[in-house]
Formats: structure tokens, C-alpha cells, sequence
């Protein structure tokens, strides 16, 4: 198995093999706790004209994610696992588009699976991945807003590969290295220590998120 890292929307363009996009502020963990809370898939999309034509499709499904940020006129909650937690989600359909997550999953195009993951399913990814034994594991660190290198996204994919690997990285050290980050600074800015704190808990989700392209739904397989 071959364990790559590749960074931002240009490293999940390069992606290939089994490949796990990796948004810790905040994608990953606001589609782990949506299907955790009972969601029954979570629709990830590119752009707000496209999350918009879903909705008007489709209005019982629920609109989540974000701009800069912050909640898009007329979404029903943003980007946020904290929040995403506490609601009760049974049977909904959510339509998620973010800057950075969901940017990061439609340009996989040459990924042969992709799965969500972050510390919260840390153990249940890497337990999946060495199962499967892929010639090529990709993990793609999506940074902020798709563009600029994230602290936080780079250790967590330093952590799989670490697990993937065999070795066992102290995650106090880890969450040390990302508090300090400028994510983090942003997440206190903004508000959202609760997203923060929900962020850095590791192995909360026995869960694969996965994304099926055939229907563009990422639907959850507990292990």
C-alpha cells in the first residue's frame, strides 16, 4: 500500500486509489455528526446555484454548509458539527456544499472510493483501509477554503498514514500542534469553540462515510 498526501483542491484533482478527503474545520466532521445524528445521506455539491436547483427539486431535504464561513441565505444551518450533533436528523436528506469539503470530493474525479474522514473516524478508516489493502491510499487535506494549507487537515492526514503505517503518533502532541493554528484562532473568532472542541475528539464514529458516485450521495457504513 502506498500512502500519498496531496493538499488542497489540486491535490484532490491528483487523487487516485482509495482516497479519504480530509476537512477537520469543519466538512468532515459536520457530514460525520449529520450521518451520526440519522441522516439518511448527505448530497455534497460544488456550488450554491447547484445546492439551490437541489433544494427547489427537492424541499423537504435540508440545506447545510457555508460561504466565508457563514450560513448561505435560506440554509437551514451551517457548517458546523457542534450544531449538526445536537439535531435530531432521522430519515432527512441534506444538501452540503462548503468551501473547502465538498470542493474537495467533486473534484476527486480519478479516485477509484472516496471516503470522508477526520480524528472522529480515524480508527474506523484506517481499519477499513488495511482490510481493503488498496495499491494506493490518497489522503487529501483539503486546507482552507481549497486553497491555502490547513495545521489542522495536514496532521490528520499525518496521523493515518502514521496508523496506515503501523506506528502509533501521540494525539495530545497533535491536538498541541493544532490548537495553535490559525484554524483554530479562526474557529474562537468566529464564535464556534464548540466546533473546536468537537473537531479534535478522536475516534467519537465507528463510521465510513462514503461517497457513491453513481447517485452523488456519501452514505454511512458503521463498522
Amino acid at each position: 500500500m502506498e500512502v500519498r498526501i496531496k493538499s488542497c483542491i489540486e491535490g484532490a484533482k491528483e487523487s487516485e486509489g482509495f482516497t479519504v478527503i480530509i476537512d477537520v474545520f469543519r466538512a468532515s466532521n459536520t457530514i460525520i455528526a449529520c450521518l451520526g445524528r440519522g441522516a439518511d445521506y448527505v448530497i455534497p455539491v460544488g456550488s450554491l446555484d447547484e445546492a439551490y436547483r437541489l433544494k427547489e427539486q427537492h424541499p423537504a431535504y435540508m440545506l447545510a454548509g457555508e460561504r466565508k464561513s457563514m450560513p448561505p441565505e435560506g440554509f437551514d444551518f451551517g457548517n458546523t458539527p457542534a450544531y449538526a450533533s445536537s439535531l435530531n436528523l432521522n430519515d432527512k436528506k441534506i444538501i452540503f456544499t462548503t468551501s473547502a469539503g465538498t470542493q474537495g470530493i467533486v473534484n476527486a474525479k480519478n479516485a477509484d472510493e472516496i471516503l470522508i474522514g477526520s480524528f472522529a473516524n480515524a480508527s474506523a478508516i484506517v481499519e477499513y483501509l488495511l482490510c481493503k489493502n488498496p495499491e494506493i491510499v490518497t489522503l487529501a487535506a483539503m486546507g482552507f477554503e481549497s486553497s491555502e494549507k490547513a495545521e489542522e487537515d495536514e496532521q490528520c492526514a499525518f496521523y493515518l498514514k502514521e496508523l496506515l503505517s503501523g506506528r502509533n503518533p501521540d494525539p495530545y502532541k497533535i491536538k498541541e500542534k493544532i490548537i495553535g493554528s490559525k484554524g483554530a484562532m479562526r474557529l474562537k473568532r468566529l464564535g464556534r469553540e464548540d466546533d473546536l472542541k468537537f473537531a479534535l475528539k478522536f475516534n467519537i464514529y465507528p463510521m465510513l462515510p462514503i461517497y457513491e458516485s453513481s447517485t452523488g450521495r456519501i452514505k454511512a457504513y458503521v463498522t
